[in-house]
């Protein structure tokens, strides 16, 4: 199990990398590269949620396109 989230995690940060050096490069705009990495995003914070549940917490913290970007 844990495997598999280290695997899913490393292709979400490979996949934002490749949408923010596309994004910096100027061959997407910024709408685009948004669409792009809102599934991605979602997925995050999904997986964000339930990790927080299952250790107790309220509350966690959610990812943004903006965030993501820097």
């Amino acid at each position: 199990m844990q495997s598999k989230d280290l695997s899913e995690a490393a292709s979400n940060r490979e996949c934002i990398m490749r949408i923010k050096n596309l994004y910096l490069q100027g061959r997407i705009s910024r709408e685009v590269a948004e669409a792009l990495a809102s599934p991605i995003i979602e997925r995050i914070n999904k997986r964000s949620l339930e990790i927080a549940k299952r250790h107790g917490k309220r509350s966690y913290p959610r990812q943004t396109f903006i965030g993501l970007m820097r």
